[in-house]
């Protein structure tokens, strides 16, 4: 039984990791296995398949084998009505209907040199499939009508496809079928590819849905270049064109088939219209005007990067950038795996009273602890911290378009980019921020130690939040720690582009790379607290170097741009 004729039915819900892909080290980006509206989901990677309930098994699509002789059923030939298929067509293609053991059944044969190879056996009623062969592997459907050579070939994704293509085009043209369904057509295919390959052109006609395109693109890329053609019905499928009456429309898809061409091959016409439709690409300032002049501001659909030593203000410079937005009205979606989501509010909330909360809270309750022990405070009190303000800021960033990922005791780091694509799509958020890509990828790997599938897996998350970018305009910022190494970046060693750790597509893939530099244990406190913007990569303009200062205001939580200067041992200094 074929895995499609299953779940008739059902249709893709989501996308998830594939678990017997990502136990061989695939499945970077999450995606491969398909889980469908009645519970079961299948992996077209792998043939990985899990029924609704649960129970797993590794799907083989082969023939059932019989024992000993293998003797066809004997059937006879009439109109398939429930299908508007009419006897002729289905003598043509050899497709009986019979009675075996009491019950109705349907069934057409696999010929090769006129001899009965195979027969797959139909359900009338329970529409299951079965194979009843002598184990040599199964022709197409209705191969056996057709002499090599043609002008022109249709292949269906069904049976009744390819008779329905047959009764509309009054027999005209050579047309058969896959026999085992969209997840075995690229094998169908290959074990056919002489008779296929030797037809001038080759119109795929798959299912109208995810999986059915998804085989169609599949079997064009193992077709000679230039033969292959790819039709969209309108309706689900030629079947249903011809019980709706929509025979027009669909003789039109099949003339009007494009000839496929791989992804990564664009006529200039096509990314012209891309171009054209880029211009209403949006550009926003950063929160400082220095490091925003440098870059000239930031753009939807593109992905900077962010890198520090740990400790020298990344997440506090993404937590400015998120509140930047918001103030300015853009929706924001933070994914902060190193923090909780309270601690990502409490720190929102500190940007917008201009005071560190959750610093002013731990002191408060510092002090209240001494006093209740009878021991003298003895301590600095920055300010006053005060509850009401705190509920008040809390209500306005309630209002605010800000998503945070709950992160917390959930088991969905496979699906991250899942969420980033909701985000993006049915949220509407402008801006995604990540941090970190590290974390993301650890978190991913479930706990392998192994440097060589980080780096994979750090790959594959950086193509596929390209791939968010590009195709739903959404601006990403990402974080993204440092390699180990005897540079001391604590202390404001210079950062290069080779210090990025895990992938080389951290560096290639980004349009803005942003390293930030800070001496944490300088004796001068305003160097201590002033992070160092130093541009290693700038796709628009390719202007690099150091583009401002950012002093970190102990008192109000808040960063401000300061001008740095440099000396002979390149030691800085600013000016307010």
């Amino acid at each position: 039984m074929s895995i499609d004729s299953q779940h008739e039915e059902s249709y893709v819900l989501e996308r998830a990791r594939c678990p017997r892909c990502a136990a061989e080290g695939g499945d970077t980006t999450g995606d491969n296995l398909a889980i469908y509206t009645d519970g079961h989901a299948y992996c077209f990677k792998c043939n990985y398949y899990r029924k609704g309930n649960g129970d797993e098994s590794v799907m083989e699509q082969v023939a059932e084998k019989q024992q000993g002789d293998f003797r066809p059923y004997k059937g006879h030939f009439g109109d398939l009505t429930a299908r508007g298929i009419s006897a002729k067509t289905a003598r043509r293609y050899g497709y009986h209907l019979a009675e075996i053991n009491g019950k109705a059944i349907e069934f057409w044969n696999i010929q090769d040199g006129g001899e009965v190879i195979a027969q797959k056996v139909r359900s009338a009623s329970e529409k299951k499939f079965a194979w009843r062969s002598n184990g040599r592997n199964p022709r197409l459907f209705g191969q056996h009508l057709f002499a090599e050579g043609g002008r022109r070939l249709i292949i269906t994704e069904g049976e009744y496809d390819a008779m329905s293509v047959a009764e509309c085009m009054e027999n005209r043209y050579a047309v058969v079928s896959i026999p085992s369904g969209a997840a075995s057509a690229v094998r169908d295919i290959k074990n056919n590819l002489k008779f296929v390959s030797s037809f001038e052109e080759i119109v795929l006609l798959f299912d109208n849905d995810e999986a059915g395109q998804a085989a169609a693109k599949a079997v064009a890329e193992i077709l000679p270049p230039g033969k292959a053609k790819i039709a969209h019905t309108i309706l689900k499928d030629a079947n249903e064109h011809l019980m709706t009456g929509e025979t027009k429309s669909l003789v039109e898809c099949i003339f009007q088939a494009e000839t496929f061409s791989p992804d990564e091959i664009l006529h200039v016409s096509t990314i012209i219209s891309e171009a054209q439709a880029d211009m209403s690409a949006e550009v926003w300032p950063l929160p400082w005007p220095n490091l925003s002049e440098f870059l000239i501001g930031q753009r939807s659909g593109e992905i900077t990067l962010w890198t520090s030593g740990t400790g020298s203000g990344k997440s506090t410079i993404v937590r400015e950038l998120m509140h930047h937005h918001l103030v300015e009205g853009r929706s924001v979606g933070a994914i902060m795996l190193e923090e909780t989501p309270k601690e990502t509010i409490d720190d929102m909330v500190s940007l917008m009273v201009n005071k560190p909360i959750r610093a002013l809270r731990a002191q408060h309750m510092l002090a209240n602890l001494r006093q209740s022990m009878g021991q003298d405070v003895n301590m600095e009190i920055l300010e006053a911290f005060d509850e009401e303000e705190y509920s008040e800021a809390c209500s306005d960033l309630a209002k605010t378009g800000l998503y945070v990922y709950n992160h917390e005791g959930h088991n969905a780091m496979a699906n991250l980019l899942a969420r980033m694509e909701y985000m993006a799509v049915s949220l509407g958020v402008k801006v995604i921020i990540l941090d970190h890509i590290t974390a993301a990828a650890t978190s991913i790997m479930s706990g392998s130690d192994d440097m060589n599938n980080e780096r994979l897996v750090i790959d594959g998350i950086m193509k596929s939040l390209r791939g968010l970018s590009v195709r739903t305009g959404v601006h990403i910022d990402v974080i993204s720690q440092l390699k180990k190494s005897d540079k001391a970046y604590e202390e404001g060693s210079r950062i290069t582009l080779q210090d990025l750790r895990g992938s080389g597509s951290l560096s290639s893939v980004p349009n803005t790379v942003i390293a930030l530099e800070r001496n944490r244990q300088d004796s001068d406190p305003m160097r201590a607290n002033t992070t160092i913007c130093r541009v290693l990569k700038n796709r628009l303009t390719g202007k690099a170097g150091v583009a401002t200062g950012l002093y970190y205001d102990l008192t109000t939580g808040r960063l401000r741009e300061v001008d740095p200067h440099f000396g002979d041992e390149f030691t800085p200094s600013f000016n307010p």
